[in-house]
Order: C-alpha cells, then structure tokens, then sequence
C-alpha cells in the first residue's frame, strides 16, 4: 500500500497513531474526495479488487469505486497504519421490501480500538456511515438526537444499520455474523458487476461526501444534495450528455474517458426522468 499516494489523494497529512479520533478523520477525508461510483459496472468490466490495480484506479486515475473496491482499499490503509481490521460482508435492505431476501453483496469494515468494535464503512454512498459506528444495538457516536446512523436487531438477531433523513430511518444492510474471505469478496463482486437485474449494472451511481455533513449523489441524470437533519433534499434533473459530463468532472472531481461516458450514455433509460 503507497500511505503516500493515499494521503495526496485524499487531502491530507499521514495519520498518526491509531485512535478513534484519527479513524473519524481518515473517514471524512476518504468520502469527500474518492466518490463511490459505479461506471465499470456499465461499461461491461468487473471491477479489479487487487491492491496494484484499486491504486493505479483511484490514487492515481481520479476515479472512485463501489464497496467491494473502496473499502479493500480502506482495509488495506488502516492495517499499514496498525489498526485492527477486518472484513463484514451484509445484505442490503435500501429500497428492498421486507418479504424479497437479497444475498451478501456488500463490504463493510470492523475495526476493534481499546477493546471496543467499530462499523468502518467508506463504500455505501449516500448512505455510508461519515464515522465509525459502534456495532452495537442504538449505541452510535454521533451525538444523541444529531446521529445520522444506528443499529437496530434485525428479525433473526441480525444487526441492521439505519441511516436518518430528513423524514425518518432508512434501513441499510444487515450485518451478517459470518466471517468472509477474500474469496467471497470475489464472489460478491462477480455477481454485483454482472447480474442482469443487479441495481448497480442498471444504473449509474455517484456520490461523495460534501460539507457539514452532507451528501451530493447522481442517481441516472438525478443530482441529489441530502443533509440528513435540514429539510427535503435539493434535487434537480440533468439534461444531457454534457451537463452529465460536466457534473461527473466538476462536483465529483472524476476523470471519465469519452469512451466509458459513451456507454454510460448508451444504457437503457438513462436520460429517461429518473425514478423516484
């Protein structure tokens, strides 16, 4: 892991020691300025998961990446800086109905610190924990009635992570107690990239984090800037090829080659009114 290309990327000095403090800062820096995004998906490849390939992609190429991708990247950053980590896989519950079971296709982090065991999620975007969550049941570090993200127990015992907007909780994923390898990262990946009905290979996804606590995401052609405690989110409709390229360029700071943008452009419904 180049420590040095990572804290160039994200903006910031090299950590020091291993604290919960530090962790939240590493957090905040790495989902302002490496968005989740998920263009590989649309343009027919499987996102790399190797170390050299995650770097050359998004330290070096000013491109982002999805959970699988951000958070080998992140886990690999956090254990050359000595803390304790491991992977979590979950299923995920945002927009799905509760009777429809979805499979584990989703990567988050544990990070023990003081004997304490912390949720560490840079790959969920716009609803990515902006700090370490205590993996404990409605215990969170944010701050009483100003916390954006909790855990509630799920039917079978399972802990559900919720993150609040302004009109309530929404669920996020179920972590699972499961302790995956690589290998069922591979897995996740594979299927994620190239089931047909899998949301991130029907739609482009963008989002990164932005100030006071708020999150800018392209859903389609849907530019969304959502602070979880102020009101309705800002929405508004980008029109066409340019204004997506502008927007990819400019808000997410993403350097999209004209031929990925072609087939982003190509996908079926894209600059159809987004979905609600």
């Amino acid at each position: 892991m180049d420590l040095d290309a990572y804290f160039r990327r994200i903006g910031t000095d090299a950590a020091g020691a291993p604290s919960l403090a530090t962790l939240t800062r590493l957090i905040e820096r790495h989902q302002a300025t490496l968005p989740f995004e998920n263009i590989e998906t649309l343009c027919g490849r499987v996102p790399a998961l190797d170390l050299d390939a995650l770097q050359r992609k998004m330290l070096l190429g000013r491109r982002g990446g999805y959970c699988f991708e951000q958070n080998t990247l992140f886990m690999a950053v956090l254990s050359d800086l000595g803390y304790a980590v491991r992977g979590l896989e979950g299923r995920v519950r945002t927009g799905v109905p509760a009777e429809v079971s979805t499979a584990r296709t989703h990567m988050a982090l544990g990070v023990t610190i003081a004997g304490k065991d912390w949720l560490v999620d840079v790959g969920f975007g716009a609803f990515s924990p902006p700090y370490p969550l205590r993996l404990e049941v409605s215990v969170s570090d944010g701050g009483g009635g100003d916390a954006s993200h909790r855990f509630v127990t799920a039917p079978h015992g399972e802990l559900l992570m919720q993150a609040r907007s302004f009109d309530g909780w929404t669920d996020g994923y179920l972590i699972m107690p499961s302790h995956p390898l690589p290998i069922d990262y591979e897995m996740g990946n594979w299927w994620t990239a190239t089931y047909p009905n899998a949301m991130l290979r029907k739609n482009l996804l963008v989002s990164r984090a932005v100030a006071d606590g708020g999150r800018l995401t392209l859903f389609n052609r849907r530019l969304t800037l959502r602070r979880p405690l102020d009101g309705a989110p800002q929405e508004r409709e980008l029109r066409d090829r340019n204004e997506i390229a502008a927007v990819l360029a400019e808000d997410f700071n993403l350097d999209v080659a004209p031929q990925d943008l072609d087939a982003i452009m190509e996908r079926p419904g894209l600059l159809s009114p987004s979905a609600a």
